[in-house]
């Protein structure tokens, strides 16, 4: 009886364990630097990648499509 509650105990101690979390720390990230999206296409003009994404929107509206 007593081995029966050593394992059940050995085992509880075990999955508790299992449910720990190691410290994580960040350092510093040596990954490619993300461009902005109106870099690409626009020769990093804001406000021209701005007015063409309005416009898009615009002619994606549906009240402005129905006759």
């Amino acid at each position: 009886m007593k081995t029966r509650s050593l394992i059940a105990a050995v085992l509880a101690t075990g999955m508790l364990a299992a449910c720990g979390e190691r410290v994580q720390i960040a350092g510093d990230y040596r990954g490619k630097s993300d461009t902005k999206a109106y870099d690409a296409n626009f020769g990093g003009d804001k406000a021209k990648w701005e007015a063409a994404t309005r416009a898009r929107a615009q002619n994606q509206n549906e009240y402005k499509r129905l006759p």
